[in-house]
């Protein structure tokens, strides 16, 4: 047995793996995403017992609970560092997609278990961990080769693989190009994807052990049960038809071939939507927004809310250059506007005869702010004719840049909007919207900052320093909460 393999024995025993998610979550609010749709990219983890269950303490080691703290004193507390995050969203975003069907669900049970004024009010419980018998921390060097099966992080007691982070997805991703990639640079892409997604992850995981520490033990079979069967009914159809197969037991077979299972798929159904309601149970702020606080939110962004002076036109061009004079342009452009003051529609001649970039629309242009053309006699034509005059025929600026393309241009103004500022009567709603909005995320921020002070959190990504302590393994305690 490898000295990782022996590593692993020692921590857990069979350790339930993590899928991480591939949609975006925050639970202080609703809004969908792709991210908000069914999300069964994002799913993932085993069913190697209840949620949030670990196996007992290896022979080699010596547990105990320390007293004043919940994590041993050479542990890390600040969170992993900022990394690159586009590819997945985070928890905080786009709120309860695509778990909204379940949501109330999931709250009943929350408030069930941990009923009234339980949350919160207890403290952080010390949660257990393993020392190894000789006081060596080292993590095996095995874990930096990101196997499916290799330790990449650790958040508190919970445990992060590989596995649990390359979604379903992206293994399909990784599997249509590994055919046209040297070995050496998929095991990079591999790396490259665990590394973002990881702090997505690591944040969800961070909101799901403090869900733990305060929700008795013994209701937490319950409520995976009820949300397995939410899964299993609202949303294993959808998935099986997405990936074309008639039944669960071959969906299973297709996840399997690919690294995953429905196990892990329902597990991480139940953490996420854990997470969720728990991020919300304690960022939720019903304070209603004072009137006074959106009027000084109006009058210090100002800017914000003024607008240019913005038309809608309809233009006839003709280009200069090639075979074609500038005189015999100027005549050509000429008869086109003098069929428009006959009475022939002008969208008419435009798409009989125009030679810009709208003639197909009959020469229309939408909206447009004032400034934004490139050119500056256009421009000035546009924001000072009349609405609905023809103007006389305008002949582009020369340009060092496009000095193949002058052109001479016949435009009439359609609609025109002045420059102005949004009065707050109109504004008010998206203020407040926006002053909701930042309170929730300064909550967010405020509790996922507590929960990184004081549950250690490591991964394979951390910079490595001369003489750094490396963190030791954890298991959720079993008989101390």
């Amino acid at each position: 047995m490898t000295a990782f393999a022996t590593r692993r024995a020692r921590l857990h025993g069979p350790i339930p793996l993590v899928l991480c998610l591939a949609v975006s979550m925050r639970v202080a609010a609703a809004a969908p995403s792709e991210t908000a749709d069914t999300n069964p990219l994002a799913a993932s983890p085993s069913a190697a017992g209840a949620a949030g269950t670990r196996a007992g303490v290896g022979p080699a080691l010596v547990p105990h609970v320390p007293k004043a703290v919940s994590r041993p004193a050479g542990w890390p507390t600040a969170g992993p560092k900022p990394l690159d995050n586009h590819v997945l969203s985070s928890i905080r975003e786009h709120p309860g997609a695509p778990l909204e069907p379940v949501r109330d669900l999931i709250a009943a049970e929350v408030a069930k278990a941990v009923g009234p004024g339980t949350a919160g009010s207890g403290g952080v419980v010390p949660a257990a961990y393993e020392q190894p018998a000789t006081g060596t921390a080292a993590v095996p060097p095995q874990a930096q080769s990101l196997e499916m099966a290799m330790v990449v992080a650790r958040v508190g007691p919970e445990v992060v693989l590989e596995g649990d982070l390359l979604t379903p997805k992206a293994l399909e991703y990784l599997e249509k190009a590994g055919p046209s990639m040297p070995p050496e640079d998929l095991r990079k892409l591999k790396l490259q994807i665990c590394q973002q997604v990881l702090p997505q992850h690591v944040e969800m995981l961070l909101i799901y052990v403090d869900a733990l520490r305060e929700i008795p033990e013994d209701k937490i079979p319950d409520i995976r049960k009820n949300v397995d069967k939410a899964f299993d009914e609202q949303f294993l159809p959808k998935m099986m038809q997405e990936a074309g197969v008639a039944n669960s037991l071959e969906y299973e077979q297709q996840l399997r071939a690919k690294g995953q299972s429905l196990d892990r798929m329902r597990k991480m159904f139940f953490e996420r939507g854990l997470s969720q309601e728990w991020m919300r149970k304690n960022t939720k702020n019903d304070d209603e927004i004072a009137h006074a606080e959106m009027i000084a939110y109006y009058q210090n962004h100002l800017a914000d809310y003024e607008f240019p002076a913005k038309a809608r036109f309809e233009a006839l061009t003709v280009k200069i250059g090639g075979r074609r004079s500038r005189k015999q342009a100027w005549d050509l452009l000429a008869s086109m506007g003098n069929e428009v003051l006959a009475g022939k529609p002008l969208t008419e001649v435009a798409k009989a005869r125009s030679e810009g970039p709208t003639a197909r629309q009959g020469g229309l242009f939408d909206w447009t702010n004032a400034g934004s053309l490139a050119s500056k006699r256009l421009d000035e034509a546009i924001f000072s004719l009349p609405v609905g005059q023809l103007s006389a025929i305008i002949e582009d600026e020369p340009s060092p840049n496009l000095a193949d393309q002058a052109a001479l241009h016949i435009v009439r103004v359609v609609e025109r909007k002045d420059a102005g500022r949004t009065p707050f009567i109109e504004a008010q709603v998206g203020i407040r919207a926006t002053l909701v909005a930042d309170r929730e995320r300064k909550a967010t921020e405020d509790y996922l900052r507590k929960l990184r002070e004081r549950t250690p959190v490591w991964s394979v990504f951390d910079a490595e320093s001369p003489g750094a302590t490396r963190p030791m393994t954890a298991s959720r305690p079993t008989t101390t909460r």
